[in-house]
């Protein structure tokens, strides 16, 4: 039987231009972000709307047809693309792209999973309002599938992660009945919150179609700090400073170490060094949301009760200087790529074992090999680290790859021994199974099972990931 025939029954419940089985098309959808998974699928579909793709669901559960969501297919642990000869189609969500409500009297917006997410934004800046979630893909990455992968990004230490950000959602279970629970409301005691459950399920759960997410004033204004340090502990405790002066304009904390500047200098001709070379920098974003007449003076004055000590520190006076000092931690992973083979980590760290953490795990990574080095950064404010390791002295060398299972249990050990996850924001997709199973409490693993059965008997939703 070919392929045309195989699913007969299931296109003819679409229009021509909601499917495809051209290869050309539906090749790029099997690719992974970071181009480690490559899966195969005979059939791609492109639902027009919630209806088309609750019949579409509906028949695959009937048939039993393995389904993969897929969004801006931004993903990096390979959880948005079909395995390898496993008969799974694929169903892109890019058309359900619609702002359904704008309410600014209640500060939210209602919009399908499909919305590119830098669009959303983009629409409610307009109206002085603003949707804080942000990452380097805000360009491409979809609204669905950032709920689906809980996404955080650079403001989580002032909105928190998407959970804190979603009023209601819309979702397809796994037979095709669609779960709607859009209300614009923020209290609503009557049962579980399902919609808790499908936040950061990976699509195994249900299949995201919409969700009603909340919105923010637009800052009057936005000042960057930028600091230098001699080593993580004065870092923390500035952190802590920052925090207890500046409370709640403080909107992004983020961590540079040394070796993160100093390939972001090699790799961007553009960037200067702005503060002398040390071994940890931080980048402090602090908003203006009271209207305070001069800004600037303000932060001045109140630095005067910070109680640790840094070397050297600077204060934007403009938004175009707050834009050229993000770049020197938005081009990281773009100079780490250009350095060479780099193994990347994304882990969570309680800030009183954060310092313990880097020091122990850095050793262990040079007893390895000597001439590994170790690239930090992250979002200091929610826990978030990138313990990446690289080898400046041979870059062209095989012999971090081979060591790559190595080097990722010393790390994962490491993570759960200081009270950490192996996952911070990325998720486990196919690339962390193994670890899920070996570093996550056995008892909530089961938990997920039992949860999983409950929502998809038939296991037709995104088979092979997470579990």
């Amino acid at each position: 039987m070919n392929k045309i025939e195989k699913y007969k029954e299931l296109i003819s419940r679409l229009e021509k231009k909601e499917y495809s089985f051209d290869q050309e098309i539906i090749k790029p959808h099997c690719l992974d972000w970071r181009k480690s998974y490559r899966g195969t699928s005979e059939l791609i579909i492109f639902p027009k709307n919630t209806k088309k793709l609750a019949e579409v669901v509906k028949f695959c559960f009937k048939k039993n047809i393995s389904i993969v969501p897929q969004g801006g297919n931004t993903g990096l642990v390979g959880g948005s693309v079909p395995r390898k000869n496993k008969s799974e189609i694929i169903i892109n969500l890019k058309n359900l792209n619609k702002i359904r409500k704008f309410n600014p009297l209640s500060y939210s917006i209602i919009v399908e999973s499909g919305c590119i997410l830098e669009s959303i934004q983009s629409f409610v800046l307009k109206n002085n309002l603003v949707f804080p979630i942000s990452m380097g893909s805000r360009g491409t990455c979809q609204i669905g599938g950032n709920i689906a992968t809980n996404a955080g990004g650079i403001n989580v230490i002032k909105y928190g992660l998407l959970r804190e950000n979603i009023i209601g959602l819309e979702a397809i279970l796994s037979d095709g009945t669609i779960l709607s629970e859009l209300m614009d409301i923020k209290k609503n005691n009557t049962g579980y919150d399902l919609k808790q459950l499908l936040i950061g399920s990976e699509g195994t759960l249900a299949i995201i179609t919409a969700a009603n997410i909340k919105l923010y004033p637009k800052p009057k204004d936005k000042k960057i700090l930028f600091a230098n340090f001699t080593d993580i502990k004065r870092l923390l405790e500035f952190y802590n400073s920052i925090i207890r002066v500046f409370s709640d304009s403080v909107t992004a904390f983020e961590m540079i170490d040394k070796n993160s500047m100093e390939i972001v200098l090699k790799n961007n001709s553009q960037l200067k060094r702005v503060l002398t070379k040390n071994s940890y920098y931080c980048l402090v974003e602090l908003s203006n949301f009271i209207n305070i007449e001069n800004f600037n003076d303000f932060i001045l004055k109140n630095l005067d009760k910070i109680n640790t000590s840094f070397n050297d520190l600077i204060v934007t006076k403009s938004e175009t200087e707050n834009q050229k000092l993000w770049e020197y931690r938005e081009l990281i992973p773009l100079a780490e790529n250009k350095e060479g083979f780099c193994i990347k980590h994304d882990v969570s760290i309680p800030l009183d074992n954060m310092a313990k953490f880097i020091k122990e795990t850095s050793l262990e990574i040079k007893r390895v090999n000597k001439n590994f080095d170790i690239i930090n950064f992250g979002h200091i404010g929610d826990n978030n680290l990138h313990f990446n390791v690289f080898n400046k002295k041979e870059p062209q060398s095989n012999y971090l790859s081979k060591n790559k299972k190595i080097i990722n249990n010393i790390i994962f050990k490491n993570a759960k021994l200081y009270d950490g996850s192996f996952s911070a924001e990325h998720g486990i997709g196919q690339l962390k199974k193994k670890e899920l199973r070996k570093f996550k409490n056995k008892n909530s693993i089961d938990k997920m099972l039992r949860i999983k059965e409950i929502f998809d008997p038939k296991k037709i939703l995104n088979p092979g990931k997470v579990f």
